[in-house]
């Protein structure tokens, strides 16, 4: 099933939608443009980060256990499995530069501080250093001079939240010459920062200990000229900028929210076997997980996949509640929530922590006029110098979905079976992850949709060139055998194996590692 893209725009630029599910799902391919193209598909022992290195044509693959899988592209249409190597824990992430390559491992239980292991590719994969770095790190990338490994250390709690350290980006340097066994870790802390102020601009306390303590630092981008590093705390809603050679975290941004009340911005937000984007008094809180980067005349901007995390995989604290329970505790304006959108609202999770039955925004009697969900179903652009926030999708996502694969609107990929609407009360498509790069002279943003499956891709060209920039969604591609995609790694046309440029997806829930051509 194939749409032209002046059909599916029309649909985007509509002021509402309602859709009933017809007859079986169909299977295949299903494609709003054709920026992308499918090259090639394997499986995989796990499949989520990957890292490309370019002299050796080889791709490195992790995927949250203790493997490490090396794929052969010299014939990138026909990628092979060349190796698999064990690790010493789980790998949460894996990075490249010039013929070394970095896995972070997790430690069991996983607050306790994990290691990164440095290798070499040779015959032998030498291992230039195993070392302790941080509490539980998660993403690591080299910066693009090759100066620093950074680490996002994540610091999550325990399930009863006895065991809570502190979060924070690691800074690794290598000598210019000896071993690697000489380097230098430093942990780039929130302890210097004016916290009493960032909780007053709407950066999220989550968590049963302290304000520093429920910092956690999720995914790294970093500036072309390897100075600056932003990184994304995702369930605190907000995004911390590193000085990498002062080993400083100098700022956090918060990432406010969308007014799902405004057009343009609405959601599905029922779980009825139906399409119903509509607007209604909600925000949704962005929490990214994958972010990146990109710089024009100078000015950097921060693109990021606002999926939403809510704190409830604890037995010790939650920031999840719902509609239901804040009615019953006389923290709604009922005059908005009438006991109708209570209970047509039922099942969606929402925020207990942000009290907007506070001033300023409280409604008369006290009571709140919307609620805060997790996850805004958008991408989003900032200012990297200052955290403005420049361009939001809004409910462009879902409506071009309800388009181009109505009967995969909103299905829960993970499961593999088939119904849609069901994520629809819970984070809707979930965008989880973004990448930026450079195709014949125009910029794409490329945005893996976890739940849905689909890839978007926005042309982001204008960013920086116009006062008024306005993202096209050029493309969406979606094959339901492909479920989850968690990494999206874009390899430019001149570091290429076939001198294109090309898109590699690691898809979590089939285990399988998909590459595109890029035009």
């Amino acid at each position: 099933m194939r749409l032209g893209l002046c059909a599916v725009m029309g649909v985007l630029l509509g002021a509402g939608l309602s859709l009933a599910k017809g007859g079986d799902a169909p299977a295949g391919q299903f494609q709003l443009g054709a920026t992308l193209q499918p090259l090639a598909t394997i499986p995989m022992k796990s499949a989520e980060i990957s890292a490309y290195m370019p002299e050796k044509k080889k791709l490195f693959v992790v995927g949250g256990d203790n493997l490490l899988e090396i794929v052969d592209l010299s014939d990138v249409a026909k990628p092979r499995v060349v190796r698999t190597v064990s690790l010493g824990g789980d790998a949460s992430s894996v990075t490249v530069n010039g013929d070394l390559f970095a896995v972070s491992l997790l430690n069991a239980p996983e607050w306790k501080k994990g290691h990164v292991q440095v290798m070499r590719y040779t015959d032998s994969l030498e291992v230039l250093g195993f070392f302790e770095v941080c509490h539980q790190p998660d993403m690591l990338t080299f910066t693009p001079d090759g100066s620093a490994l950074l680490v996002a250390c994540e610091g999550s709690p325990d399930m009863n939240f006895h065991e809570d350290p502190e979060g924070g980006v690691a800074i690794v340097t290598a000598p210019k010459s000896g071993p690697w066994s000489r380097l230098e870790i430093s942990v780039a802390g929130f302890d210097g920062l004016d916290t009493a102020s960032l909780m007053a601009q709407g950066v999220r306390r989550t968590g049963a200990q302290g304000f520093v303590k429920s910092l956690e630092p999720e995914y790294i981008t970093v500036s072309p000229d390897s100075k600056t590093a932003w990184v994304s705390l995702q369930e605190n809603n907000a995004i911390a900028v590193v000085d990498i050679a002062a080993k400083k975290i100098t700022n956090v941004y918060p990432l406010g929210f969308v007014d799902h009340s405004v057009p343009g911005f609405g959601l599905d937000a029922k779980k009825n076997s139906k399409v119903e984007i509509a607007n209604y008094p909600l925000r949704g809180l962005r929490q990214p997980d994958g972010i990146s980067s990109f710089v024009v005349n100078g000015r950097p901007f921060v693109v990021t996949a606002n999926e939403g995390a809510p704190v409830n995989d604890y037995k010790a604290w939650t920031d999840v509640t719902s509609l239901v329970m804040l009615s019953q505790q006389g923290r709604l304006d009922p005059k908005v929530f009438t006991p109708e959108l209570v209970r047509d609202l039922g099942g969606i999770s929402v925020s207990n922590l942000e009290r907007c039955d506070a001033v300023p925004d409280m409604a008369p009697g006290g009571r709140c006029p919307y609620a805060y969900t997790f996850g805004s179903r958008s991408v989003s652009i900032f200012d990297g110098a200052t955290g403005a926030l420049v361009w939001d999708s809004g409910d462009m996502l879902e409506r071009m979905i309800a388009k181009v694969a109505p009967d995969y609107f909103n299905w829960n990929a993970k499961k593999n079976k088939v119904k849609m609407d069901s994520r629809s009360e819970d984070k809707g498509c979930e965008p989880e992850n973004v990448t930026v790069g450079e195709v014949a002279g125009k910029r794409y943003a490329f945005v893996g949709l976890e739940r849905t499956s689909g890839i978007a891709v926005f042309d982001i060209t204008d960013f920086g060139k116009t006062s008024n920039p306005s993202p096209r969604l050029v493309d969406y591609y979606l094959d339901p055998s492909d479920r989850g995609p968690e990494g999206v790694l874009f390899i430019p046309a001149e570091k290429s194996p076939n001198g294109t440029a090309l898109l590699v997806v690691g898809y979590e829930y089939s285990k399988t590692l998909t590459i595109y051509t890029v035009k």
